[in-house]
């Protein structure tokens, strides 16, 4: 019985991602990274005068510093329990050695976005950097403001870094805003950038890397869903005096895992929908360049590998818990795909490139691509929330190498696995035509 529940939600994932649209679902036409960057009517040129600044949407995996004050205030006041004398003076607008990215802080490098904008000889910067009710304050850095101060430095002409943790496509309250995260959702993140800035520019290079936390909230949707629905065929048959079988409860189990897996599927499906639809509001608000990423296999992640209560989960095997999160992914990744072929933008294959670094690490010069090297669940960073966000030079695994590990935490890598994901953009974008 097991075994068809998963069958079937395999296959009611593949005859539901023909795009928005209809159609015969029993042959789909399915976009491929490939097909739409072929069909694409993006300039196969610079911009004249070459690329002014990089701007930037979706959640951690691209935030450039909006929870900086947070780890200051943790690390950096000397009345907190977990202050640090030797991590070096924060001076913003630099990045704070301390923490307040999602990686190992204090490296040479950091997050592939503001990797990439170096390589370009560009800055970039947080557009708001806030947590707790507590905003960045220019004019007085030791005091806090309590609205948020947009384009927060001096040189207001690179603060174009909207992308925060925790961020959804649309829904406001994202993972970790109940604690203190903004996770401004992709919508107010563009609508941001319009209202302050009124249009795009066409020497703007736009990368658009977002939904993972979509697919994060509907997995564990899941997971409430189908504890609910036994808990209650349960205490409903326990109460009528016939309580349920072992071979019963498995029948309602799996029954419930179908019906919430299936809307699961179509939960991230109409997520990938309403990030197409703000790719297009950008371009009709005159942006020329953008690039937009399909999401990693979060399955072959440390959380996805944990799923099944150990270090490792086969994402091919339909009994396991990792197999419906890789679905999850491919069904956001392949509507994103439809809805987005034929329109004027490039794709980035973050979903290959995940699997070719955990297929092939010696290639990417990566000798661990399984273990964290923050402490995660040591004595700093398990009372932080277990996240690279307050992750730094001294609170890595000992014996764990950062510059040849791919992942920082459970989800988010190591500033040489974002130097990867940078590297990798700039030779698709000149292979686009985009660079010399």
């Amino acid at each position: 019985m097991r075994n068809r529940v998963w069958i079937a939600l395999a296959l009611a994932s593949a005859l539901g991602l023909a795009g928005c649209g209809g159609g015969n679902p029993s042959a789909p036409t399915l976009a491929t990274v490939a097909s739409v960057n072929a069909a694409s009517t993006a300039p196969t040129s610079p911009p004249s005068g070459g690329f002014k600044a990089v701007v930037s949407f979706g959640d951690s995996l691209s935030d450039v510093g909006t929870y900086t004050l947070a780890a200051y205030s943790t690390y950096a006041n000397p009345a907190s329990p977990l202050y640090d004398a030797s991590i070096p003076a924060w001076n913003p607008p630099a990045a704070y050695a301390g923490g307040g990215q999602f990686t190992v802080n204090g490296l040479a490098t950091g997050n592939w976005v503001s990797d990439l904008a170096t390589s370009l000889g560009l800055p970039i910067t947080p557009n708001v950097i806030g947590y707790a009710g507590q905003y960045f304050n220019p004019s007085n850095p030791t005091t806090p403001s309590a609205t948020p101060i947009y384009c927060p430095f001096t040189a207001q002409t690179n603060c174009y870094g909207f992308a925060q943790g925790g961020s959804m496509i649309s829904t406001a309250a994202g993972i970790g805003n109940s604690t203190g995260a903004l996770t401004y959702p992709l919508t107010q993140q563009v609508q941001n950038y319009l209202t302050q800035f009124g249009a795009f520019n066409s020497n703007q290079l736009i990368t658009v890397l977002a939904g993972n936390n979509d697919i994060f909230t509907a997995l564990s949707n899941v997971s409430t869903q189908v504890t609910a629905a036994v808990t209650q065929a349960a205490t409903q048959a326990a109460q009528a005096g016939t309580p349920l079988t072992a071979d019963q409860l498995a029948t309602v189990k799996s029954q419930a895992t179908s019906q919430a897996a299936a809307g699961a599927q179509a939960t991230v499906a109409a997520a990938a929908d309403q990030l197409a639809g703000q790719v297009q509001l950008m371009l009709k608000n005159n942006a020329k360049y953008v690039l937009v990423y399909t999401l990693p296999d979060s399955s072959l992640t440390p959380f996805g590998q944990s799923l099944s209560g150990g270090t490792t989960c086969d994402n091919t095997d339909i009994h396991t818990p990792c197999y419906l999160l890789s679905n999850l992914v491919q069904v956001f990744n392949q509507r994103l795909l439809n809805d987005l072929q034929g329109q004027p933008v490039k794709m980035m294959d973050g979903f290959g490139l995940l699997n070719k670094e955990i297929a092939t690490p010696g290639q990417f010069g990566l000798t661990n691509v399984a273990a964290p090297v923050c402490d995660i669940n040591g004595p700093v960073l398990s009372k932080l929330g277990n996240s690279s966000l307050f992750c730094n030079t001294s609170t890595l695994v000992s014996g764990l190498d950062p510059n040849t590990s791919l992942f920082a935490d459970a989800v988010h890598p190591t500033p040489a696995g974002y130097k990867i994901i940078a590297s990798t953009t700039l030779q698709s974008m000149k292979s686009f035509g985009w660079t010399q």
